[in-house]
C-alpha cells in the first residue's frame, strides 16, 4: 500500500508537472494561433483605426492651416503629434506593402503562414499604438497668438529728411519724454505729410524712448470702430472675439494693460474718437499708455483733450526746393534753382502737391514746366471740397500727363477704401477684364504691361507704395481729386468703399463703376436700374441674400466681386450677365455653383474658400477662361474627367487643398480628372495643385513645365500655403524621378521632402542642379546626411534649412572631400534641427571652409547624442547669428568645444589658433535660450561672454547640472566685467537646482540695459551679481518670495531698491 501511495503520489506529481509544462508550452502557441485566426479581423481593425487617424489628422491640419493663415505660432505639442502621426502612417504603409506581397498567392496550401502570423501581430501592436495616439490629437487649442510684425520695419520710401519735418519729430519726442503728457495732438493741413511723418516716428522713437509696444493705426474720414479695434489687436498679437461693443473694448483694454509702456498712434482723425469706446486705456487707467493723434484740424486735437498740440508748419523755401528737386530727378546743384523756385512758388507749400508736380515734370525739358502749369491754371477750374487749390492743380496736372491706361489704373485703385492696399494681381485682372491693352489677351502679357504702368504711376507719385510688398495705395486727397475728375469727364465712377452707407440712394442709370466694399451693405434692391454698369464691387459686406431679379437690368456687367460675403445661393438673374469677364466669389458660404454656367466670355473665375461640393455644370464650355481658382474648397467631391483639358486657354490654375484624387493613368472607367489633363494645358504659367498618388513622381508627362513661372506642387503630402511662388512638397520620394519632376526641382525655391526612404543624401537625386533653392525642409526621412561634398557647391542660394525627425541622420554637412573654400551656404540664414537622435555632428570635414557668415537663427532640439555644437573655428564664422536655441539635448556639455579638435564626438582637422589672442564668437547674438540640457555645468565661458555686446535676452531652463551661467578660468576683476553684456535686457533662470552663482567670484556686473530678472526654482542661488547702480533701468524682478528673502546682498540700498520692483509671479 505504501508503494501504491508512493506511485500514486509520483503519478500525480508527474501529471501536474506535465500539465504545467504543457500549459507553459501552450500559452505562446495559443497566441500564435490566435494571431493567425484573427488575421483578417486585425487587418480590418488597423485599417479602420488608420482611417480615423487620417480624418483626425485632416482636421488638425485644417486648424493648423487656419492658424498659419492668421500668422499664429503652432504649438510644439501639435507639431510633435503631427510628426508622430506621419511616422505611424509610414509604419502602416509598410505593413500594407508586406500584406500585399503575402496575399500574392491565394491558394490555401501556398499561403505564407509565418508571414501572416507576424503581420497579424504587427497589426495588433500598431492598432494599440494608434489607439493611444488618437486621444492625444484632440487639442483644446493648437496655436499661440500671432507674433505681431515689428512696425519699425515699415517702409518709408516717401520720407525725405527735410529740416521742417525733423523739427516736428524732435518736438514730438520732447513732448513724449514728459510723463505728464498722455495725449499728444499733431495737426497740419491735408497733404502736408502727417502719415509719412508718423511712420518715420515709429522707426525713430525706440532710439530715444523705450516703449514695450508701438502701434500705428489709420482712422480715416469714416472711422470703423470694429476695424480700428481689430487692427490694434492684430498688432499686439491676438484676435478680439464677439460682437458686443463694450465686451470688445474691455478685452482690448485688458490686453493693452499687460504692457507697462505703450505708444498708440491714431492717424488721420476727422472728428473726436472716444478712446474708451475703442478700448484704449489712458490716464489713471494706464499711466504707461501714451496716444499720439494726427488730424487736419487743431479743433479735433482739442476735442480729444490733448495735453500738448504740435503743428506741422508749412515747408520752408529751402525744404520745398529740396523736395521738388529730388522728386523731379534734378541734380543737387544750383543749375535749375531759378526754374524750380518758380514752379514751387506756383504750386504752394504742401509736400503732397510738390511731390506730385515733381513727378509730373520729371524728365521734361525745363522750358516746358511753366507752360504746363499755366495751361492747367487757364483750363476750367476744378474745385474739390476740402482739398487745397494747389493740391487739386498738381494732381490734375499729374493726372493729365498720364497715358490713358495709367489713368484707368489710377481710377481702379480709387474703387478701394483709403486704407486698402491694392495688389498687383488685382491690377492685372483689371487690365485683362477692361481690355486696357488692345491686342493683348494673355494674363502673362498683361502682367508685363502692367509692370510698366505701375512704374509710371509710382514715378508720378500719384500711386504710392503700400504697407505690404507688391501692394499700392493712393493719398486720400489724390483719391478724392481723381474720383472727381473721372466723374466730371464722363467716367461715371462711384466709389463709396469704406463709407458704410449701404446701397446708394442716388440714381445709377449712368453709373459705370460702383464700389461698395466695406460699406455695411446688408440688403440689396430687388431690381436696380444700372444699364451702363460694367464693374460692381460688393465684397466684405454682411450680405446674406441677393434678390432673384437683382442682375436683370445690369446686363453690361463685366466685372463682379461678391467675395467675403455670407451668401449661400446665387440668384437666377446671374444668368443675364452674358458679358461677364470676371466673377469672384472668394470665401463665401456658397454651396451650389450650378448657376455659374455658359458664361462664354468669362476669363476669370475665383471660387476659392467656398463650400461647393460640385464644380459648375457647363464649366467645360467656358473656353475663354484664363484663370480658374477653386482652391481651399474642402467639400469638393471631385472633378469630372475630360473637363480641365477643354480649358485650353487656361494660364493660371489653382486647385490646392480642394481635390487630390487625380488619376495618373487614363482608364475607360475613369471617375475623376487625370493629371495628364493638367499637363495638356499648353499655356499654363501658374499651377497650384495637390496630387495624392505618389506614382505621379515617376510617370512621364509632356507638359508646360518649362513655362511655369509660379507653382506649388504637393504630392501625397499635406497641402500648405507657402509664401514662395515656386515650391514643391513631396512625400515618399524615391529614385528614379520623372523628367517633369526634375525640371521643376531645378526651378524650385521652397522644397519639402517627407518620409523619403532609401535616400543616402539629397545629392543622390538625379537632378542636374537645385541652384534656385532658398528653403529646404526634411521631415521623417531615412538618410545618413543632408548635404555631401557633391551637393554643397550647388546650394549657394539656400537661406533656410529645417531637418526634423530624421531618425537615422548622423551628420548634416558631410564635406570631407572638400579641402579648399568653395561657394556654398553663403546665404544660409536659418538652421533648424529637431528630433535627430543619432546626430553626432553638424559639420564633418574641414571647418575652415565653412561659409556660415550669414546665419542669423539656429535651433537645435532633441538631438540626444550631440556633445557640443561648434568647434572654435566654426563658431568664429558665425558673425551674424542673432538667435540661438538649444533644447532637450541630453548629452550636450558645451556650446563651443573647448578642444578645437573635438566637435559633436567626431575628430576634425585642427587649426592653429595661437595667433588669435582673443577670439570673438557670436558677436551679434541677441537671444540665447538653453533648456533641458542635463549634462551642461556651465552655459558660456567668460572669454566668449566678453564679446557678447548685442545679447538682449538670456534664458536658461531646467538644466539639472548647471552650477553657474558664466565660467571664468580664474579670479574675475571689476575691469573685466565693466562692459560685459551691455545690451542685456532680460535674464531668466528657471528650474536650475544646482545653480550657485551667475559667475565665479563676487563681482557686481554693470548691466545698464537690464530691465527684467526672472528667477524661479533656483534654491542654491544665494547671491545676485548686482549692485545699487549697476542696473539703472531695472523694471521687474520676478521669483519666489522665500527665495528673495534669503538672498545675500552686497549692500542694503540694492536690496531696498530691487524690493520695490519684486513680484512673486511665474511667467
Amino acid at each position: 500500500m505504501g508503494s501504491d501511495c508512493c506511485l500514486s503520489t509520483l503519478s500525480g506529481t508527474a501529471g501536474s508537472v506535465t500539465a504545467c509544462i504543457l500549459e507553459r508550452l501552450w500559452s505562446p502557441i495559443e497566441r500564435q494561433v490566435i494571431y493567425l485566426v484573427r488575421y483578417r479581423s486585425n487587418l480590418k481593425t488597423i485599417r479602420e483605426r488608420a482611417r480615423e487617424l487620417e480624418a483626425l489628422k485632416s482636421d488638425v491640419l485644417k486648424s493648423m492651416k487656419d492658424a498659419d493663415d492668421k500668422g499664429e505660432e503652432i504649438k510644439a505639442e501639435v507639431l510633435n503629434w503631427h510628426v508622430e502621426t506621419i511616422q505611424i502612417e509610414m509604419d502602416v504603409e509598410w505593413l500594407e506593402e508586406k500584406i500585399e506581397k503575402t496575399n500574392g498567392c491565394c491558394h490555401i496550401w501556398h499561403l505564407d503562414w509565418r508571414s501572416r502570423r507576424r503581420l497579424s501581430r504587427l497589426a495588433m501592436k500598431k492598432t494599440i499604438d494608434i489607439d493611444e495616439h488618437l486621444p492625444r490629437g484632440k487639442f483644446d487649442s493648437i496655436s499661440f497668438p500671432a507674433r505681431p510684425a515689428d512696425l519699425r520695419s515699415l517702409p518709408t520710401p516717401d520720407y525725405v529728411p527735410l529740416e521742417t519735418l525733423l523739427n516736428v519729430i524732435n518736438s514730438i519726442m520732447d513732448v513724449l519724454k514728459d510723463e505728464k503728457n498722455k495725449i499728444i495732438g499733431v495737426h497740419g493741413s491735408g497733404g502736408i505729410g502727417k502719415t509719412t511723418l508718423m511712420k518715420q516716428l515709429v522707426k525713430q522713437v525706440d532710439k530715444e524712448i523705450h516703449f514695450d509696444k508701438v502701434l500705428l493705426v489709420r482712422v480715416t474720414q469714416t472711422p470703423n470702430l470694429r476695424r480700428i479695434q481689430d487692427e490694434i489687436a492684430k498688432l499686439v498679437g491676438f484676435e478680439i472675439e464677439g460682437d458686443v461693443e463694450y465686451q470688445r473694448a474691455a478685452t482690448l483694454s485688458q490686453r493693452l494693460k499687460r504692457w507697462q509702456t505703450v505708444l498708440i498712434i491714431l492717424d488721420d482723425l476727422w472728428e473726436k474718437l472716444d478712446l474708451a469706446t475703442v478700448g484704449i486705456p489712458y490716464g489713471e487707467e494706464h499711466k504707461g499708455c501714451k496716444v499720439v493723434i494726427t488730424s487736419r484740424f487743431e479743433d479735433v486735437c482739442n476735442k480729444m483733450e490733448s495735453n500738448k498740440n504740435i503743428q506741422i508748419e508749412e515747408l520752408s523755401e529751402l525744404d520745398r526746393l529740396k523736395l521738388f528737386k529730388i522728386k523731379a530727378g534734378l541734380p543737387d546743384s544750383n543749375a535749375f534753382d531759378r526754374a524750380s523756385e518758380e514752379v514751387v512758388r506756383r504750386c504752394g507749400k504742401l509736400p503732397n502737391a510738390i511731390v506730385i508736380i515733381g513727378g509730373a515734370l520729371r524728365n521734361k525739358p525745363v522750358n516746358e514746366w511753366n507752360d504746363a502749369i499755366k495751361k492747367e491754371r487757364d483750363s476750367a477750374t476744378i474745385t474739390v471740397e476740402g482739398i487745397p487749390e494747389e493740391v487739386v492743380l498738381c494732381v490734375t496736372l499729374g493726372y493729365d500727363q498720364l497715358k490713358e491706361v495709367a489713368k484707368s489704373c489710377l481710377q481702379f485703385s480709387c474703387l478701394f477704401p483709403p486704407y486698402y492696399n491694392v495688389s498687383m494681381e488685382e491690377l492685372v485682372i483689371h487690365g485683362l477684364v477692361d481690355r486696357l491693352f488692345p491686342g493683348v489677351e494673355s494674363l502673362g502679357e498683361v502682367w508685363i504691361k502692367m509692370n510698366s504702368v505701375v512704374a509710371e504711376l509710382k514715378s508720378s507719385n500719384l500711386l504710392l507704395e503700400g504697407d505690404r510688398e507688391g501692394c499700392y495705395r493712393t493719398h486720400d486727397d489724390t483719391r478724392k481729386v481723381i474720383k472727381f475728375i473721372a466723374s466730371e469727364r464722363g467716367n461715371n465712377l462711384m466709389a463709396e468703399a469704406g463709407l458704410r452707407k449701404g446701397w446708394p440712394e442716388e440714381e445709377l442709370q449712368k453709373c459705370q463703376k460702383l464700389s461698395l466694399m466695406y460699406s455695411n451693405v446688408t440688403w440689396l434692391p430687388d431690381q436696380p436700374e444700372c444699364p451702363q454698369l460694367i464693374t460692381l464691387f460688393l465684397q466684405n459686406n454682411l450680405l446674406e441674400d441677393i434678390p432673384i431679379r437683382f442682375f436683370e437690368r445690369m446686363r453690361a456687367l463685366t466685372f463682379l466681386d461678391l467675395s467675403y460675403t455670407s451668401i449661400s445661393l446665387l440668384p437666377l438673374s446671374l444668368q443675364c450677365l452674358e458679358k461677364l469677364h470676371s466673377l469672384r466669389l472668394e470665401n463665401t458660404h456658397l454651396r451650389d455653383a450650378s448657376l455659374i454656367k455658359e458664361f462664354q466670355e468669362l476669363e476669370v473665375l475665383i471660387l476659392r474658400g467656398s463650400s461647393i461640393e460640385h464644380l459648375p455644370k457647363g464649366l467645360e464650355t467656358m473656353t475663354n477662361l484664363k484663370l480658374l481658382d477653386f482652391s481651399n474648397n474642402l467639400f469638393l467631391k471631385g472633378i469630372p474627367p475630360n473637363l480641365i483639358s477643354k480649358l485650353s486657354l487656361l494660364e493660371e490654375l489653382y486647385v490646392g487643398n480642394s481635390f487630390g484624387d487625380w488619376e495618373v493613368e487614363g482608364t475607360t472607367n475613369q471617375q475623376n480628372a487625370g493629371f495628364f489633363e493638367v499637363a495638356s494645358l499648353a499655356r499654363l504659367t501658374v499651377l497650384y495643385i495637390h496630387v495624392k498618388n505618389t506614382s505621379v513622381l515617376s510617370t512621364e508627362f509632356d507638359g508646360p513645365w518649362k513655362n511655369l513661372k509660379r507653382f506649388r506642387i504637393c504630392v501625397n503630402d499635406d497641402y500648405w500655403d507657402i509664401a514662395s511662388t515656386k515650391s514643391m512638397h513631396l512625400k515618399n520620394l524615391t529614385n528614379p524621378l520623372a523628367n517633369w519632376v526634375k525640371l521643376l526641382l531645378e526651378k524650385t525655391e521652397y522644397l519639402t521632402f517627407t518620409r523619403s526612404r532609401d535616400l543616402e543624401d539629397v545629392g543622390k537625386l538625379d537632378v542636374e542642379g537645385i541652384n534656385q533653392l532658398t528653403c529646404f525642409h526634411l521631415r521623417a526621412c531615412s538618410m545618413d546626411r543632408v548635404f555631401s561634398s557633391s551637393l554643397y557647391p550647388r546650394v549657394q542660394n539656400l537661406e533656410e534649412l529645417h531637418v526634423e525627425y530624421c531618425y537615422s541622420l548622423k551628420e548634416v554637412f558631410y564635406l570631407e572631400e572638400i579641402e579648399e573654400e568653395r561657394s556654398g551656404l553663403t546665404r544660409l540664414k536659418e538652421l533648424i534641427l529637431v528630433g535627430l537622435p543619432k546626430l553626432m555632428s553638424l559639420w564633418k570635414g574641414n571647418h575652415s571652409i565653412a561659409q556660415l557668415e550669414n546665419l542669423k537663427m539656429m535651433k537645435v532640439k532633441d538631438c540626444g547624442k550631440l556633445r557640443n555644437l561648434f568647434s572654435k573655428t566654426l563658431a568664429q564664422k558665425l558673425h551674424t547669428l542673432e538667435h540661438l536655441a538649444i533644447l532637450k539635448c541630453g548629452s550636450l556639455e558645451e556650446i563651443v568645444s573647448n578642444d578645437n579638435a573635438e566637435v559633436g564626438g567626431e575628430t576634425v582637422q585642427q587649426m592653429n589658433l595661437s595667433n588669435i589672442p582673443t577670439p570673438l564668437f557670436f558677436q551679434n547674438l541677441q537671444k540665447l535660450i538653453i533648456s533641458k540640457c542635463n549634462k551642461m555645468e556651465s552655459v558660456l565661458p567668460l572669454t566668449i561672454v566678453q564679446g557678447q555686446n548685442q545679447l538682449e535676452e538670456l534664458t536658461v531652463i531646467s538644466c539639472n547640472q548647471v552650477e553657474r551661467i558664466i565660467t571664468a578660468s580664474g579670479e574675475v576683476s571689476e575691469a573685466e566685467c565693466q562692459n560685459m553684456l551691455p545690451k542685456l535686457k532680460i535674464l531668466a533662470l528657471n528650474d536650475l537646482r544646482k545653480l550657485e552663482t551667475v559667475c565665479n567670484g563676487e563681482i557686481a556686473f554693470r548691466w545698464p540695459s537690464l530691465q527684467e530678472l526672472h528667477v524661479w526654482d533656483c534654491p542654491n542661488l544665494k547671491r545676485l551679481p548686482l549692485a545699487s547702480r549697476s542696473v539703472p533701468n531695472m523694471r521687474k524682478v520676478r521669483g519666489q518670495l522665500s527665495w528673495y528673502e534669503d538672498l545675500q546682498w552686497k549692500d542694503e540700498y540694492t536690496k531696498i531698491r530691487l524690493q520695490s520692483l519684486f513680484t512673486e509671479e511665474y511667467t
